[in-house]
This record gives C-alpha cells, structure tokens and sequence, in this order.
C-alpha cells in the first residue's frame, strides 16, 4: 500500500511540474490564454506516460515513443474540439520531453574528455528524438485514417 502511494505522489509530482513547464513555454510562445491550461494537462500527460514507461525499464525509443503518441492524439482532439491549430497544443506539449538537456550533457561530458560515456549519452538522445518523431507519424496517420472521420462525421450531426 505504502509503495502504490509514493509511487502515486511522484507520478503527481511529475504531472505538476511538467504542467508547469509546458504552460511557461506556452506563454512565452504566447499562445493563446483560452488554451493554456489544456496545452499544459496535454503537456502532463505526455511527459507522465513517458516517466512511467521509462521507470518500468523501458528503452528511450519506447517511452519517447508512447509520449509521443499520447502527446499527438490528445493535442488533435483538443485541436479539433476547442477550434484550435494543432500547434497551440502540441508545442507547448512537446517542451517536457525534448532532450535538450541529455544533449547538454553529452556535451559537456565530450568536452570532459569521456568518450564513452558522451557517446551513449548521444546514441540516447537520438534514440529519444527519433522516438518521438515515429511516434509523431504514427499518431498523424492513425488519426487521418481512423479517429479524424469518426469525429468529423459526429461533429457534423451537431
């Protein structure tokens, strides 16, 4: 029980601190404040499934790549509910898990003369950011084919 519990405080520690970077990205992007705090639960929940794959031993591809299929479809729908670009949602969303700061630190340790260890910090990096973009093309495809029809035909009823 005590174990479900913290792991359940951290997972909310999480949602709140990538909730909050993604709405700050989001205001000096100047995005829109009517979606704000939908970009940044969108910006969460992204950055959770990634969190969560990734504490469960999972590669980087592999979370990278379920964050991004979470990011992509939820940013969509929000899109395609509120009347919104996609981009208002999916940027700011994004911002959480871009490897900006694993490619800082590969750096850093090439400059430090560790070879070794700057090249597994970059192959992770590549293996995130390439994660990220499958994952991208997946959900844009799996949406044109599948959910953007179902939606648009409901959206037309209305």
């Amino acid at each position: 029980m005590m174990a479900i519990l913290s792991h359940l405080l951290l997972l909310l520690y999480h949602f709140v601190f990538s909730f909050i970077s993604s709405v700050s990205f989001a205001v000096i992007c100047d995005v829109p404040r009517k979606t704000l705090v939908t970009g940044g639960i969108i910006g969460a929940i992204g950055w959770c499934g990634y969190w969560e794959m990734w504490s469960h031993g999972q590669s980087v591809f592999m979370s990278s790549l379920v964050c991004s299929l979470l990011l992509a479809n939820t940013s969509q729908i929000c899109a395609i509910k509120f009347r919104n670009p996609l981009t208002v949602y999916f940027v700011p969303g994004l911002v959480p898990v871009v490897p900006g700061v694993t490619i800082y630190d590969a750096f850093r340790t090439l400059l430090l003369d560790e070879y070794s260890n700057s090249a597994r910090i970059f192959l992770n990096s590549f293996y995130g950011a390439i994660g990220l973009a499958v994952g991208i093309i997946i959900a844009d495809s799996i949406f044109r084919v599948i959910v953007g029809p179902m939606l648009q035909k409901r959206s037309q009823r209305l």
